[in-house]
Formats: C-alpha cells, structure tokens, sequence
C-alpha cells in the first residue's frame, strides 16, 4: 500500500511540516509514503480544449498539448491508495496554484462516472482512477478565529470528489502565522500523526466501508463541514456535497436534519456524481435545437474589443 503527501506550501512550511508529521505516522503502521511538493514541479493552467478533442481525456496524460510534470503528478496519484493534501491558507482559501493544478488534470476528466461512459463508448480509459483511495486534509491558518480560515478545509474537498477518494480525516490548524511555529504546537503535531494513522488503517477498504475518524464533526454527516447554503425557509443545503436538510432550534441550539435518502445523493458519492451527468445532459438536450442560433448571435461579441496583450506577448 502506498500514500502520497501532497505539500501545497513553501518548502518547510507549516503544512508541509504537519504533512510530514502525518507521514511518519502512517508509516509507523508499515504503510509506504511518499511527498510531492506542488512548487517542485512545472504545472500550467489548463488551455481548456473541448472534452470531446482533449488529448489527455481522449488519448493519455501524456499526450496533452502542454509538456510539464502535470502527467507525472497525475501517475503519482494514480499509483497511490491513499492521498493526504496538506495547504496554508492565504484569503480564506488554500492557495490558487493548488486549485489550478487539479483544474488540469482531474474535476471532470477523472470524475469516475465519466470514466466508466468513456470505457463503454471504446475510449481506452486508465483503469487505476477506479481504484479504492482514500485520503485526508490538513488546513494551516495564522489566523487566532476560524473565520478567517472558513474555506480552507471545504475547498480541498473540491479536489477529490471526482474519483472518489473517501476522505477518513481533517483538521484546520490556527495560530501558526510565523515560518516553523507550529513545532511548537504538540496538539498540532500529535492530531496531524493521529490522521496519518487514520488513513494509514482506511487503505485498501472499498469507498462505502471507510468511516470518517475526524474529531470535528461538523453539521454536514457526509463533508463534515460547516458550510451551508441558507434561504429565506427552513430547507438548507451543504455547499460542498450538496446535501440537502431541514434547519431545527431546539432551546438554543441549532441543528440540520439530513435525511438518509439525501446522504446517498451526496456529490461526493458516485449516485451523485451520476445525478449531475444527468442534469448535464438534460441541459445539452434542451440547448440542442436552438444551437444553430448560436454563431450569429457570437458576431456581435467576437467583433468587440480585443483583450490587451501583456508587453511579453507583443511581437517586435
């Protein structure tokens, strides 16, 4: 069994010291690891090509129009059976270049569903993305409240989901504002070791079989999280899995009921990734008799304006 530490911060950074804390606890249960650091490797933003003329989708990795280490990532987390995302956060979220980097190479072209069409339609797929995985998040703020810190641990949800890696743990640390600080936080240090160990125990265990041993909770039993989407009635939903519940006051507590039919449809189980191909193609199917009206209409916006080109970009 192999996991993989991906380090989205500076090098020696508080994530990548709490990643390697976890590292070494998973490897006291026998387990392989290895480390990443995203800065190490030469990763462009994607160049958008159509899914249906992708060359990474339709042929390989490899294959892309972009050459950079994005595939040799991509073979990485392929290889392993259990992955752990360590990130600073820097304006509420983790850092771009994390996102912009799964952008490339997963969301959609690794989403399961996806994939198992494709397969069926003759497309040679990488059979690795139907492997069990599971994983772990590790967030690291300077900030004293979690406010500042709110969409750090929901954002690196976004990462996975779409090749299913069941998520077994995570933690939001606050406090480590200065370059090495969190050493000096045993609680930091024994919780990140402890999460190394929780997946370290999930791995090689089918995505319904894997128990969330986080010690947050949160309001959502599926993320775990504490996002919520709140309208003006009393139906809210998880803005990360997209869960649906009733809010309730009981004294002064508040709480949401999540009803178990709601759980399964989750997007970050393979019915709810399935639910959304299906909204998708419902979407195409009612644009499709009125496509023919699109190129006129694109006149009047490709004729406008051209973008301003960068002084680099500028032929002499």
């Amino acid at each position: 069994m192999k996991l993989l530490g991906l380090s989205s911060g500076r090098r020696m950074g508080n994530s990548e010291i709490l990643l390697k804390e976890a590292l070494m606890g998973a490897e006291e249960l026998g387990v392989e690891v290895e480390i990443l650091r995203l800065l190490d490797m030469d990763i462009q933003p994607c160049k958008l090509c159509a899914m249906n003329t992708c060359p990474w989708v339709m042929k390989a990795p490899e294959k892309c129009i972009i050459k950079d280490d994005a595939p040799f990532l991509w073979d990485k987390i392929m290889e392993c059976d259990g992955l752990i995302i360590s990130a600073p956060v820097y304006t509420l979220t983790p850092p771009g270049h994390l996102k912009m980097v799964f952008d490339r190479g997963f969301g959609p072209k690794a989403d399961v569903v996806f994939k198992k069409m494709e397969k069926e339609q003759g497309v040679d797929v990488d059979e690795r993305i139907f492997k069990s995985r599971v994983g772990a998040f590790i967030s690291v703020g300077g900030a004293k409240y979690p406010n500042w810190v709110s969409l750090g641990l929901p954002i690196l949800h976004t990462l996975t989901f779409s090749f299913q890696v069941a998520i077994v743990d995570q933690m939001q640390v606050l406090r480590a504002a200065d370059e090495g600080a969190v050493v000096l936080d045993e609680a930091a240090l024994s919780r990140a070791r402890k999460l190394g160990r929780h997946v370290a125990e999930a791995m090689g265990k089918p995505f319904e079989e894997v128990e969330y041993k986080g010690e947050e909770t949160g309001t959502c039993p599926v993320c775990h999280n504490n996002l919520l989407i709140v309208g003006k009635e009393t139906l809210v939903e998880c803005a990360v899995c997209g869960v649906k519940g009733t809010i309730k006051v009981e004294g002064n507590k508040v709480f949401v009921d999540f009803p178990e039919e709601e759980q399964k449809k989750s997007r970050l189980t393979e019915e709810g990734l399935r639910i959304h191909v299906q909204e998708i193609a419902e979407v195409r199917g009612a644009y499709a008799p009125r496509r023919h009206e699109v190129p006129p209409k694109l006149e009047k916006y490709e004729k406008y304006k051209t973008p301003l080109k960068p002084p680099s970009k500028i032929k002499q």
